[in-house]
């Protein structure tokens, strides 16, 4: 009989596509897989309903928007009054895990239907206490994947930080292995245990299936830039670049991918909209296929909070999978990147002239940058999910044969 795996997640899997790999691996390793998520109501439930149509697993979701009304409802009461006891009770991880994030009551609300797992596996915070809560009951091991470093995002209240490190560090030494999706992000996260039993952990780095890119060769006079995410919107660091790229607009042009946002649109790309191009949200497969079309990759991270800092977001690694130049912010985690591969890419500060001179050299090298996108291909080979989930696989095995990893 094959093993029952859960995951769980706050998101659904078009929003969590870290998440989505790992499913889809361990569908194909011939696990019996379960997801738990949410609905939002938006553009990426299609992409869902089309995703779900083509992996052999069976998914479950909460919503995460006001229907049904009495249960989003009470669900928003526990998060307040939780809030709110918690400044009683600072040591109560139910109360914590509630007061962070109503999914968290959502999550474990809903596991408590469930049956007997050899394994659950969690992603995001909101779905840390659910997970743990769900283990202990069931004595089944579990996962928790750090994609973020939670404590070191920007919150409205310092109670909220607090809370975070609180659940990080009463919960993650009890997990059978964390995983996470940087080295700095591993870092801190379990600096945050010292002093507590150390679980087993990996680096899982937000790499693709080698198999979803291809190498394309541009001969278009422009050099051609991309820049991906969820929503094209504000606090990206657009706001910054795209005034500058506009300088440009004659040696260069700009396809933005993902779910505009109406205000961005009226008050930003209206004024420069004549050398961008806006093209809506993908599958994440299609995406890695778009972006092989493409000569330059924009990894903009502006640094907003500790988090931005110490993360490396997934699109920098499909940039250098699709054999792109990548144009990086030089945030820590970036930074350390680029100095690791510095064939792949540049650095540039969030400034003007540094960013203007920046790409001053990248036009002035762009028929070197376009020779070379063959050979930056086959080097980013190393970096593919076919290496990564061999990691994966490692870890399910050590948790199912009570194994050591390597």
């Amino acid at each position: 009989m094959s093993k029952k795996l859960l995951f769980i997640s706050k998101d659904n899997l078009t929003t969590n596509p870290r998440l989505l790999k790992e499913l889809k691996f361990a569908v194909s390793l011939g696990y019996d897989v379960d997801f738990v998520g949410f609905s939002f109501d938006n553009w990426s439930d299609k992409i869902d309903k089309e995703i779900i149509t083509k992996i052999n697993a069976n998914f479950e979701y909460i919503s995460a928007y006001r229907k049904p009304l009495f249960i989003w409802f009470f669900s928003s009461i526990i998060e307040k009054l939780a809030q709110k006891l918690f400044f009683i009770f600072p040591k109560s991880l139910i109360i914590a895990a509630f007061a962070h994030s109503k999914r968290s009551f959502l999550l474990n609300r809903n596991l408590k239907k469930k049956k007997k797992y050899d394994l659950i596996i969690a992603h995001n915070l909101p779905a840390l206490f659910p997970a743990y809560k769900f283990s202990k009951k069931h004595k089944t091991p579990f996962i928790f994947d750090i994609e973020d470093y939670h404590p070191g995002e920007a919150v409205s209240e310092k109670k909220e930080i607090e809370r975070r490190k609180f659940l990080f560090k009463n919960i993650l030494p009890k997990a059978d292995f964390i995983t996470y999706a940087s080295p700095l992000i591993g870092k801190f996260s379990l600096d945050l245990l010292k002093g507590s039993k150390m679980p087993d952990n990996k680096l899982i780095n937000n790499c693709f299936s080698e198999k979803e890119f291809k190498h394309v060769e541009n001969n278009t006079e422009k050099l051609k830039f991309v820049w991906f995410s969820q929503n094209i919107d504000y606090g990206r660091g657009l706001e910054i670049f795209i005034p500058i790229f506009y300088n440009f607009k004659d040696e260069i042009s700009l396809a933005l991918i993902g779910n505009l946002r109406d205000g961005f649109s009226k008050e930003i790309l209206n004024k420069y909209d004549d050398f961008i191009e806006i093209i809506p949200p993908l599958t994440q497969t299609e995406l890695n296929l778009q972006v092989s079309e493409f000569d330059i990759g924009l990894a903009i991270e502006p640094g907003k909070d500790f988090n931005n800092e110490i993360a490396l977001s997934n699109k920098i690694f499909s940039y250098a999978q699709a054999g792109l130049f990548i144009l990086a912010t030089n945030t820590q985690a970036q930074n350390k990147f680029i100095s690791e591969h510095p064939d792949l890419g540049i650095l540039t500060r969030s400034e003007i002239n540094d960013i203007a001179n920046k790409l001053r050299i990248i036009i002035k090298e762009k028929e070197q940058i376009r020779s070379k996108k063959e050979e930056r291909f086959n080097y980013s080979k190393k970096l593919s999910w076919e290496i990564e989930s061999k990691k994966l696989e490692k870890i399910w095995t050590q948790i199912f044969t009570n194994k050591k990893t390597s």
